[in-house]
């Protein structure tokens, strides 16, 4: 079986080396001319976690993982509102819980399937034929080449999608955020393995990563869905966040790479069906659950992995069939958490502020750590085929 991966993200290096451990081999087109570096802190979860053992990957992750412990959220003034401990949520869900830079995690996946696997950078599809017995591809190389089966994987702005199910607007539910994230150099240790900052409509703070270096992440309410060019994204955080205070101060103060940084809206996609045909949507690129669910990732390799297992097993038609229907009433339901969380993470007004510093360091103790995490967190998938 011929297979192409487009997109080489979390999702299509996952599904390449899942793929591969169970015999089967794909060509993986990647647009970028490099590896894409950009992103922020994910955190993997029991699904993830479970995906990653499969792919005999878990310790490589384990071992790339950021250490958190204390986070601390403070107005955009500096007062302290309140904090709470990783490890209690950690401990919640029996330690099958860590969190990891995204370049960690492709730096890991690329090191898996790299060397045994044909990955094209700088090159994507740009018209596909998606027959009975295959799928014809035109690549931007202008080669044509046939295969079995095509797998969009490309993101949440997925090209492949759009040749295949249709205009990317028909599938798109934007939450009303925007959220921007890079890496910068970090002189001074922060008072916190991560301290954030809020305010109304607004978010933002520096976790240390460990190698003398901090990541961001920054997210406001913003209900326009178009790309912000990079020479505006300073300007456009500046007008947000300019007036806060150390440490959010200190990340708009150093010059940003947005080669290597991450602006976007933040938005879900909801497909009807994740096949057409031949061709079939991973990752982002058929859901998107965005970062405020804390399960992309997880859910990304779990679903590489449970595709590839009912490829090995079935024909096509019956392995998409069953992938989605194992897989898509849990990302259903994670993206109703997601929207609901969306209002917590930034919150609307002053008193949900208030509220939000009275109530998430109770959530967040030990008595009451495992209830808000089992409402938070997915369910345990069962990864092989039945």
């Amino acid at each position: 079986m011929r297979i192409l991966i487009v997109g080489a993200g979390p999702a299509g290096l996952a599904l390449a080396a899942a793929l591969r451990a169970h015999g089967m081999t794909a060509v993986v087109v990647e647009r970028a001319e490099q590896n894409r570096a950009a992103g922020y802190a994910i955190g993997v979860h029991v699904n993830g976690w479970n995906a990653a053992e499969r792919l005999g990957l878990l310790d490589a992750f384990r071992a790339r993982a950021v250490s958190l412990g204390t986070a601390e959220y403070r107005s955009p003034e500096g007062r302290r509102l309140f904090s709470y401990n990783y490890h209690a949520l950690a401990r919640a869900v029996n330690g099958k819980m860590f969190s990891i830079m995204r370049d960690a995690v492709q730096d890991v996946l690329l090191e898996a399937v790299g060397d045994r696997t044909d990955l094209r950078y700088g090159t994507t599809v740009t018209a596909l034929a998606n027959r009975e017995d295959g799928v014809d591809v035109v690549l931007s190389t202008g080669s044509t080449e046939s295969f079995d089966i095509v797998v969009g994987a490309d993101g949440w702005r997925s090209a492949i999608r759009q040749m295949c199910f249709g205009p990317h607007e028909t599938f798109l539910r934007p939450l009303g955020f925007r959220a921007a994230a890079w890496r910068m150099p970090l002189a001074t240790p922060l008072d916190s393995s991560f301290v954030g900052m809020m305010d109304v409509d607004h978010q933002g703070g520096l976790y240390e990563v460990g190698d003398g270096t901090a990541a961001t992440l920054f997210c406001w309410r913003d209900s326009s869905t178009g790309r912000v060019a990079p020479e505006a994204r300073q300007k456009t955080l500046m007008e947000r966040f300019g007036q806060w205070s150390h440490p959010v101060s200190l990340a708009l103060s150093t010059p940003v790479d947005w080669q290597r940084g991450f602006f976007d809206t933040i938005a879900q996609i909801e497909v009807p069906r994740w096949s057409s045909g031949r061709v079939v949507l991973l990752g982002d690129a058929a859901w998107c659950l965005t970062f405020l669910s804390g399960q992309g990732t997880s859910t990304a390799l779990a679903g590489a992995w449970i595709l590839a297992s009912e490829l090995a097993a079935k024909p096509h038609a019956q392995a998409f069939e069953a992938y989605e229907s194992r897989l898509k009433p849990m990302v259903t339901r994670m993206q109703a958490t997601s929207r609901r969380i969306g209002g917590h993470f930034v919150p609307e007004s002053k008193l949900g502020l208030r509220i939000q510093s009275w109530t998430l360091p109770l959530l967040l103790s030990r008595p009451f750590a495992g209830f808000l995490a089992r409402r938070m967190s997915a369910e345990e998938l069962e990864l092989d085929v039945p």
